[in-house]
C-alpha cells in the first residue's frame, strides 16, 4: 500500500511539472494544478518537509487531517437512555475531531419516537447533514431524492469501506436500490454469534432430582415432567404454587413461537420459512396445527402459564425469582431467576416429536448489520469530506471498537500483533456496564461496521456468562434452519405493499395463536384459520417474499 501511495505521489509531481503553464503558487511551498477529478479542481499542497498531498478545495484526498480548515457537520443520532453524558464528550468523538479536523454537532434524539422524528425531518426538509443509528428501509426508499448516492463516492473517498464491500459482495446487494445505486452505509456488526438465536428453553434440574425424574428429550416426556411439577410440590414449600412452564410474549427472548421448534416450525414476525428455496407460510403448515393442539393441552391442564401472552417482562421475572417456575424461555437463566438460583437450571435442546424433525429459531452467522445505518442528506454541502470521515472511523479495528465499546482496557482489549480481542469488566466502581458503554461510546448506534473477519478474532477470556451463552449456541446451532432471508432494499411500491400485508397478517396471527392455545383448536377452527389467511392475501405476501429471496440468491 505504501509503495502504491509513493508511486501516486511521484506521478502527481510529474503531472504538475507537465502542467506548469497552468500552475500558480498558493503560499508556503504550495502549488495549484489545473487538473480536475470528479468535477472538482485538484491541487497539490507541499509542506515544509517536502511531502505532498492532493486536495480538492479544502479536502485532503488521503491521510489526516481530512480537511485543512475545520469544517462542521450535523448528525442525528439516537441518544441512549443509559448515557450519562452527551456525544461530544465521548472519547472516540473527541479523538476523531482531533485527527480529522472535522467537528460533529450531534442531534441526540430519544429512541422512543426516533423513526417518527426522522420522518418529520424528511417531510419538512429540515435535515441534518447525516443520520446515524439506522432508519427504516421504507423511510430511505421514500426519500431517495433527499439523500446523497454515497456509492458513487466510495471508491475515491472511502478506500477502507470499498475494500470491505468488495470482500463481502452480499453487502452491496443488501445496500443497492432499484436504480442500482447505493444511498446508505452498512453499520453495526456483520454477525453476532451470541444473538444467532434469542431465547433458550431452561428446566429446573433441582426439581427433577427432587422428584427422581430424568431430563426429558421428547414432547411427551416433557409433558410428564411438567405434570409432575404441577402435582408433586417440587420446590417443597407445601403449596400448590408451581408454574410448570412460563414465557413472556412481550420480550424478544421469551416468546411463545420458539416452543414451536419441536414440531419443525420456525415462526418469526414475518411468519415465513424457507425450504429448498421455496418460501412457505409457517402458520399454514399442518405441523403448526399439531403444535397448537399440544400447547392447548398444556394450557387446559394449567401446565402452561396462562398469563404468558399478556404479562410484562417485570411480572415474568418476578415469578422466576420467587422460584415457582419449573421451565421457561430466556437469553440466560439468571435474568429470570437471579444469580442465586441460576445453577439450578439446565438448557434443553429442541424436544423431539413424532410430527417433524426438531429445529430451533436461529440463524448461523446471522447477519446483524443495518443496511440503513448511515445516510448523508442533500443538506450536506461537502459530502466527500463526511464520507472520508466515515471511512476514517472504519479505517482500523481499534478505532471501530472505541466507537463500539469505549476506551480500550475497560470493556475490551486486544493483541495488536494478531488482532485477537476479548471482553473485560474493568468498570469504575459504582458504574454499570450499560452506563459505561453508552456514556463513553455509541454502542451499535455508531458509524462503524465490524466485519466477519474481525469477529472471527474474538477470544473468550474470564467471561463466565459469555462462556455460558456460547455453550447454549453450540448446543442449538445444529438445529437452526439452513435457509434464511437477508434484508434488502426494494421499490417503494413493493416495500409498502409487503409492509402493509405483514402488519395485518402479524396482528391476526398473534391473536389467533393466543386464542388457539388458551381456548382450544380443532379441525373446524383450523379450516376457518386457513380461510382467513386467504382473505388476508397471504398468497400475494408469499409471492413478494419469494421474489425477494430469489433476488438475494440469484
Amino acid at each position: 500500500m505504501k509503495v502504491k501511495k509513493m508511486l501516486s505521489k511521484v506521478t502527481t509531481l510529474i503531472m504538475v511539472g507537465i502542467l506548469l503553464v497552468g500552475c500558480t503558487t498558493t503560499g508556503e511551498g504550495g502549488q495549484k494544478a489545473g487538473a480536475k477529478a470528479g468535477g472538482k479542481e485538484v491541487t497539490v499542497e507541499t509542506s515544509k518537509d517536502g511531502t505532498t498531498r492532493e486536495m480538492e478545495g479544502n479536502l485532503y484526498l488521503e491521510g489526516l487531517p481530512i480537511v485543512k480548515e475545520k469544517e462542521t457537520f450535523t448528525i442525528a443520532v439516537i441518544g441512549h437512555p443509559l448515557a450519562k453524558d452527551t456525544y461530544e464528550n465521548k472519547p472516540a468523538v473527541i479523538k476523531a475531531q482531533e485527527d480529522t479536523n472535522i467537528e460533529i454537532k450531534w442531534m441526540e434524539i430519544p429512541s422512543t419516537g426516533w423513526q417518527e422524528k426522522i420522518n418529520i425531518m424528511f417531510a419538512s426538509g429540515q435535515l441534518p447533514d447525516a443520520i446515524a443509528t439506522g432508519i427504516s428501509a421504507s423511510s430511505i426508499v421514500k426519500n431517495l431524492p433527499q439523500l446523497i448516492p454515497v456509492g458513487d463516492y466510495i471508491d475515491r473517498y472511502a478506500p477502507h469501506v470499498s475494500e470491505v464491500y468488495n470482500t463481502y459482495p452480499e453487502i452491496k446487494t443488501m445496500l443497492e436500490q432499484e436504480d442500482g445505486k447505493i444511498y446508505s452505509f452498512m453499520t453495526n456488526a456483520h454477525s453476532a454469534r451470541n444473538d444467532t438465536t434469542s431465547g433458550v428453553l431452561f428446566l429446573n434440574k433441582q426439581w427433577l432430582d427432587n422428584l427422581g425424574l430424568e431430563v426429558p428429550t421428547t414432547v411427551e416426556e416433557y409433558y410428564e415432567v411438567l405434570k409432575a411439577f404441577k402435582e408433586k410440590d417440587p420446590n417443597g414449600n407445601g403449596l400448590n404454587d408451581e408454574i410448570p412452564l412460563s414465557f413472556c410474549q412481550q420480550f424478544y427472548a421469551s416468546q411463545f413461537s420458539m416452543l414451536l421448534g419441536s414440531f419443525g416450525i420456525k415462526d418469526g414476525t414475518d411468519h415465513i420459512m424457507i425450504e429448498d428455496g421455496k418460501v412457505e407460510f409457517a402458520p399454514a403448515k399442518p405441523e403448526y396445527y399439531e403444535a397448537l393442539k399440544y400447547y392447548n393441552q398444556l394450557a387446559k391442564e394449567e401446565l402452561l402459564d396462562l398469563e404468558g401472552f399478556s404479562q410484562t417482562q417485570q411480572q415474568y421475572y418476578s415469578k422466576g425469582q420467587q422460584m415457582v417456575v419449573g421451565s421457561f424461555l430466556e437469553y440466560l437463566p439468571y435474568f429470570a431467576v437471579g444469580e442465586q438460583n441460576d445453577s439450578q437450571y439446565i438448557a434443553l435442546p429442541p424436544l423431539k416429536s413424532s410430527v417433524s424433525e426438531p429445529l430451533w429459531d436461529g440463524q448461523k452467522e446471522k447477519f446483524a448489520g443495518w443496511n440503513g445505518g448511515f445516510v448523508i442528506t442533500k443538506a450536506c454541502k461537502n459530502p466527500e469530506a463526511l464520507i472520508r470521515w466515515f471511512d476514517y472511523v472504519n479505517s482500523d479495528f481499534s478505532t471501530k471498537m472505541e466507537w463500539y465499546f469505549g476506551e480500550r482496557n475497560v470493556l475490551w482489549d486486544m493483541n495488536d500483533e494478531t488482532g485477537d480481542y476479548w471482553y473485560l469488566n474493568n468498570l469504575p466502581e459504582g458504574v454499570s456496564k450499560g452506563e459505561y458503554r453508552y456514556t463513553t461510546s455509541a454502542g451499535p448506534h455508531g458509524p462503524m461496521f465490524i466485519t466477519l473477519d474481525e469477529l472471527d478474532k474474538f477470544q473468550l477470556k474470564d467471561d463466565p456468562k459469555g462462556e455460558q451463552r456460547s455453550s447454549y449456541i453450540d448446543m442449538l446451532e445444529p438445529y437452526f434452519p439452513e435457509e434464511n432471508m437477508l434484508t434488502l432494499f426494494e421499490s417503494l411500491e413493493v416495500t409498502e405493499e409487503k409492509a402493509n400485508l405483514q402488519v395485518e397478517i402479524d396482528n391476526y396471527i398473534k391473536s389467533f395463536v393466543a386464542q388457539a392455545v388458551l381456548s382450544g383448536i380443532d379441525d373446524a377452527k383450523w379450516q376457518e384459520h386457513l380461510d382467513k389467511l386467504e382473505k388476508l392475501n397471504v398468497g400475494r405476501y408469499l409471492e413478494l417474499q419469494q421474489a425477494s429471496y430469489d433476488r438475494i440468491n440469484k
